[in-house]
């Protein structure tokens, strides 16, 4: 039977977008450039827990494409412009779908923990996939297996404020839906770290969620910026909030005390989260089997998309939650939302919601249709092909 009599046959066949990879000529990488956004619109900056300005735009910033000679085009979050010759060298004229083999040459780009940060290759990667997305006509948590089609996103708090004030964004936040925050665990004393929750415990009653980060572990090692604690200020610290019903503390020690983070773990029950600085998937199986973190952090901008799917199996392998770090507020994190949505052991996303400057809904501005959260406090996953995502005509140059 010729292949036009097969699908008259079946007219919802028919009806289906023609998949560019599976029509006879195999997809191959023509070009690899930097796309700079504009910015529309200056909001303002606030300081986070170590007083460090955040400045925040709508728009601005860039978004990297890969070209197809089919047409296609995958998009992901801007990388440095000193890495662009290196991604195209390593992906032009190749098959997208080799991905794989992709990745580990990417992530070798990237060069270790020397790597520009979040605008590593990592966002390479994460167009890598969106165009595969596309060729496939597959929304990626689809691709990737994913059976749910809706998430709950957390709102992470970055700033250090009155526990009174927290309390108060925390019931407005509750009232739109929202099912959990995140506070920076920062202060000077132990009595106003405990105190911050007490307040916003009572604010919001016993059936809300809370989770409390101490940023003990810095990208760079050898950083004295915020408040130091030893073990013991970690260990009361997780008792007190233990006690206070708060759902993890995270990174309560240096990233590289394996064995305090471990005897810290068996002393408490809460559970304790950590890795979004961690480098490579060795060092996530590490953690894991000396008992350190009950959640895995993974950071999709340093590690890849291909990596996390890989840490995520590791710790499910184990009964341990992996919940990524937020990610770049854009496409990184529109990736995390497909990976999350793949994962049986991944109830939260991480969002950045630090009213009144840090609303989740500036960074996300830039797309036709971004997440927002629905009346009972989720996100439901982009149902386009690849990420889901495209970029409003007015922030393009």
């Amino acid at each position: 039977m010729r292949r036009r009599d097969f699908l008259k046959a079946f007219p919802v066949l028919a009806s289906l977008p023609a998949i560019p990879h599976l029509n006879g000529a195999r997809i191959k990488i023509t070009g690899v450039r930097n796309l700079e956004l504009k910015v529309s619109r200056d909001i303002g900056s606030y300081p986070d827990w170590q007083g460090n300005p955040r400045t925040i735009k709508i728009g601005g910033g860039a978004i990297l494409e890969i070209q197809t000679d089919q047409g296609l085009t995958g998009i992901g979050p801007g990388v440095d412009p000193s890495l662009v010759a290196g991604v195209e060298r390593l992906l032009v004229g190749s098959d997208p779908f080799d991905v794989d083999l992709h990745a580990e040459r990417l992530y070798d780009l990237r060069g270790g923990v020397s790597a520009p940060g979040y605008r590593g290759s990592a966002g390479a990667e994460i167009a890598l996939w969106d165009l595969i997305g596309k060729a496939t006509g597959q929304p990626l948590y689809k691709l990737w297996g994913g059976g749910r089609n809706r998430i709950a996103p957390y709102a992470s708090m970055l700033r250090l404020s009155t526990p009174e004030e927290r309390a108060d964004i925390a019931v407005k936040l509750k009232s739109e839906g929202w099912q959990a925050i995140k506070y920076r665990c920062s202060f000077p004393t132990l009595k106003e770290d405990i105190r911050l929750v007490e307040v916003v415990r009572k604010a919001v009653g016993s059936d809300w969620t809370i989770m409390c980060d101490a940023n003990k572990a810095p990208l760079n090692y050898a950083s004295t910026q915020g408040v130091r604690w030893d073990f013991t200020r970690a260990a009361e610290t997780a008792k007190a909030y233990q006690q206070l019903d708060v759902y993890w503390l995270e990174e309560p020690l240096p990233r590289y005390d394996y064995d305090g983070l471990a005897a810290l773990n068996r002393l408490v029950e809460m559970k304790l989260a950590g890795g979004e600085g961690n480098r490579g998937v060795h060092e996530f199986r590490e953690l894991l089997e000396r008992g350190c973190f009950d959640i895995v952090q993974p950071e999709v901008m340093l590690e890849g998309p291909t990596h996390l799917r890989k840490i995520a199996v590791i710790a499910e392998s184990m009964n341990k939650l992996c919940i990524p770090h937020v990610g770049d507020g854009r496409l990184g994190t529109i990736c995390d939302l497909h990976l999350i949505a793949s994962w049986p052991n991944a109830p939260y996303i991480e969002i950045f919601n630090d009213r009144p400057i840090g609303n989740y809904e500036y960074p996300f501005a830039v797309f036709e249709n971004p997440p927002v959260i629905d009346k009972e406090g989720y996100f439901n996953l982009p149902q386009g092909p690849g990420l889901g995502m495209a970029i409003k005509k007015e922030f393009l140059t």
